[in-house]
Order: structure tokens, then C-alpha cells, then sequence
């Protein structure tokens, strides 16, 4: 059965000089251990989300070489923007350089949503931005994150969609949705043994802490979190936490607030190694 994983901050420079060990012991040979470990726990049918700051490259050619090295890995990743995202401008230029270089296992997540059939999950997210109450928030950037939370919600809908039109029976017509297309299938059963039940699960990604990470008090991104009834959230950016517990165990949230557990997965924290969420 496929798994899903799921590590923000590869910063990975195949394309730049920007050495990250400047950043302390635990980025020393950090894409080495990093693919080391990813080919360890990954497997080709899993699915990993990459949470944001993939690559330090500033412009889309730098960052090729990145996206190369993260296709070479085993299973799908569903990358987000991250704040050092400069190099993806646009869905279209990008999903056009993943096709030009033949990178077939990397899928976008920006004003979409993917959902997993089988395990009735649906898949969403946004880059996030800072809060007020954050040291450095400015007024420019009230702007950018009303933006943001439009997206946030954008994707929480899509997903929403996609769960409802699963579950649609018409005339011997099932559509099944899976994270690369929309496949129709046509003059058979529905094999689902929960035909009666609509429900589905949804869990959050943003690169940036949907909350002041300092300060743990609510925001409009953990308002629209709570009033969707998700109760995983998983976020990056946020470096130099000392890792909680033994390499291998499980994930445990650094935050609950409102019957929702928020969980930090920068590349450091997680020492490297993609964390397990769940069974798909």
C-alpha cells in the first residue's frame, strides 16, 4: 500500500554556490544524507509533499538542476512554493520546464488540491507569509497574506470538489480522481464498501506556520483551519528546533490548539528523513 511522507526545506544548490553547513552541524552534507535517507524510507509508490524551499536558485534555469536531483528520488512529490521560491513564477512555465526535462514524478500543489481516492484524503495547502506579530511584518505585507488565505481556502475547495464529484454515481458512471488526472470509468460497480458515507479527510500543508511560532495564539489561518473541521496542519521555515524524540519515530505535533495538531517538518528537524503521515 502506498504511503505518504512529508519534508519542507530540501534548500537543495545543485545549480548555485550556497553552501548550508555555514547554518550549523545539522546541514552538513545535507543533500547527501537527505537522498540517503529519502531512498531509505521512500518508496516508488509513495508520495511525498515537499512544503516549500526546494532550491536556492533564483531564476528557473538555476533551479533545474534541483528539480532533476528531486524527480531522481523515489516516489511523486507534490512540491509547494516556499519563500526562497523566486525561480517558480508562474504554473505555466513550470509545469512547462517539468515537462521539457521529462520530470514526470513532480506535481505542483498552488491553487489546487489532490485527493486519494481509496483513502478518502484530500490533499491542500498554500505558501503561507508572515503574521502580524511577527517581528518583521510590515505593511506591505498585509497585502500578500490576504492573498494568501484566499489561496489556502482556494485549495480547501478544490479539494472539497474533487472529494463530492468521487463520490457522484450516475448511470453506471463512477469518476475517480487520483493526484495525476481525472479518470472516467464507465459501466462498473462502484467498488467503494462505504457507498453510504460522504466523508472524507482533508489535511493542511503551508511553508510558512499558519500561527506566530513564538507566540502559539490564533490567526486567521488557524480560524479557516478549525471552521473546515481539519485537524492535521503541517508546516516548514521555521529552523534551528531541536528534533523531539528517537530518529525513526513518529511525528509528534509542536503545537495543538483547538483540537488540531500543527507539525513542524523543516529538512533539520526532521533530520533529514521524510516523516511519515499515513497509509493512502
Amino acid at each position: 500500500m502506498a504511503k505518504l511522507f512529508v519534508i519542507g526545506d530540501l534548500h537543495f544548490s545543485q545549480g548555485v554556490e550556497k553552501p548550508m553547513d555555514i547554518f550549523g552541524k545539522a546541514w552538513a552534507n545535507h543533500t547527501e544524507r537527505l537522498c540517503e535517507n529519502w531512498k531509505r524510507v521512500v518508496s516508488e509508490e509513495d508520495y511525498v509533499v515537499v512544503n516549500g524551499d526546494i532550491s536556492w536558485g533564483l531564476e528557473l534555469g538555476e533551479a533545474v538542476p534541483d528539480l532533476v536531483l528531486l524527480d531522481s528520488l523515489p516516489g511523486t512529490k507534490i512540491i509547494m512554493k516556499g519563500n526562497h521560491e523566486l525561480w517558480w513564477t508562474s504554473m505555466a512555465k513550470l509545469t512547462g520546464v517539468l515537462k521539457g526535462n521529462g520530470l514526470t514524478t513532480i506535481l505542483p500543489l498552488y491553487n489546487n488540491a489532490y485527493y486519494f481516492t481509496d483513502s478518502r484524503l484530500v490533499i491542500c495547502g498554500t505558501r503561507g507569509w508572515l503574521l502580524p506579530g511577527d517581528d518583521d511584518f510590515g505593511a506591505g505585507d498585509a497585502k500578500v497574506l490576504r492573498r494568501e488565505l484566499m489561496r489556502f481556502d482556494m485549495s480547501f475547495r478544490h479539494g472539497c470538489e474533487l472529494a463530492e464529484k468521487s463520490f457522484d454515481l450516475k448511470e453506471g458512471l463512477r469518476v475517480y480522481f487520483d493526484p495525476h488526472e481525472m479518470i472516467e470509468l464507465g459501466g462498473q460497480e462502484a467498488p467503494s464498501p462505504r457507498e453510504d458515507s460522504r466523508e472524507f479527510t482533508t489535511l493542511a500543508f503551508t511553508h510558512y506556520p499558519p500561527f506566530v511560532f513564538t507566540k502559539r495564539e490564533r490567526t486567521d489561518f488557524t480560524d479557516i483551519i478549525e471552521k473546515n473541521n481539519i485537524t492535521r496542519c503541517y508546516f516548514g521555515h521555521v529552523h534551528g528546533v531541536s528534533p523531539k524524540g528517537e530518529p525513526g519515530e513518529a511525528l509528534a505535533p509542536v503545537y495543538r490548539l483547538n483540537g488540531v495538531s500543527y507539525y513542524l517538518t523543516a529538512a533539520d528537524y526532521l533530520r533529514m528523513e521524510p516523516a511519515f503521515i499515513c497509509e493512502l
